[in-house]
């Protein structure tokens, strides 16, 4: 599973004028029993699920369900979600963190793989001389408090020549953490510079429970080349870092990975994943999206597979 196993809707309309009515109904599959995603809930399209406007010269807005900034504007510095696919993203011995509904308290903390926010109203700018921007908010639904369980991001982006920055920010609140006014905090920056047929990236998140205070760094460095129009390979390595609330833990994460190009829509791919952690408060290795931590401070992956996209 070098990236999951999608299937939706997409479409637009023409309104002239140069605006377009946009929507798309998103949801994950297992593609092996063709089961809808269990962690999506079990409800459909629980990944995107939006209506609205798009205008070449006004930008975007849209009303549903639908991915924030820390996907829209950081996703592209993620080098390991290249390499890896899913198994790059962030989780490790962070149970204490404490994300209501997680499934071990810490998967994807940083939000980076994808975490919707529901009845959410959502912007983007069009692109003006390499800069965008955007902003998101999620009603909590609550009579008589509408901060209660709300949701907030915000994004920007710049790109010049070979250099691409960007930034996010994003805060969604939960019933389980301080009666619906507490939640997760997430920000974050990255950047990518390519040169000839090298591209390197950097990347910073820090997520916070603002219930508790525990907090997560991480910090991140890649590279990927180009070796062929058909093959490419890379390397990316992260620190995660907990505050005291967490022990002091730590995770280093190492990704390997190589792709080769058959068509348009299809590749095949290899790749490698390992984390060692700290032992200050004698916790696992627990990599993305495998089903449970290892026995002891470290755990491996590796994976052989093919990617096709209709």
């Amino acid at each position: 599973m070098a990236t999951p196993n999608l299937w939706g809707l997409r479409g637009t309309e023409d309104l002239g004028g140069g605006t377009k009515a946009v929507f798309e109904l998103i949801n994950q599959f297992n593609l092996g029993t063709g089961a809808i995603y269990s962690t999506n809930g079990g409800s459909l399209f629980s990944r995107n699920a939006f209506v609205g406007l798009a205008n070449d010269r006004f930008g975007k807005l849209t009303f549903g369900q639908q991915y924030e900034f820390m996907v829209d504007s950081l996703l592209r510095f993620d080098n390991s979600s290249y390499i890896a696919g899913i198994y790059g993203f962030r989780q490790g011995p962070f149970a204490n963190l404490g994300i209501p509904g997680n499934p071990s308290g810490s998967a994807n903390f940083d939000r980076m793989a994808g975490a919707a926010m529901s009845n959410a109203v959502k912007y983007t700018s069009p692109l003006y001389q390499g800069l965008s921007i955007g902003a998101l908010y999620s009603f909590g639904g609550q009579p008589g408090s509408l901060a209660r369980n709300d949701g907030k991001s915000f994004g920007i982006n710049y790109a010049v020549g070979p250099v691409s920055l960007g930034a996010a920010y994003t805060y969604q609140r939960y019933t389980a953490l301080g009666n619906g006014m507490s939640g997760i905090r997430n920000y974050g920056a990255g950047a990518e510079y390519r040169f000839g047929d090298a591209t390197a990236n950097v990347l910073y998140t820090n997520t916070k429970n603002t219930a508790n205070n525990a907090t997560i760094n991480v910090y991140q460095i890649g590279v990927r080349y180009q070796f062929s129009p058909a093959l490419s390979a890379g390397g990316d390595y992260e620190l995660m870092k907990g505050n005291t609330v967490l022990a002091g833990d730590k995770a280093n994460q190492f990704s390997l990975g190589v792709r080769y190009v058959l068509s348009k829509r299809t590749f095949v791919y290899t790749e490698a994943v390992y984390q060692k952690v700290s032992r200050n408060n004698a916790p696992h290795a627990w990599i993305m999206a495998v089903s449970g931590p290892s026995g002891n401070d470290r755990q491996m992956l590796t994976r052989l597979g093919m990617v096709h996209r209709f």
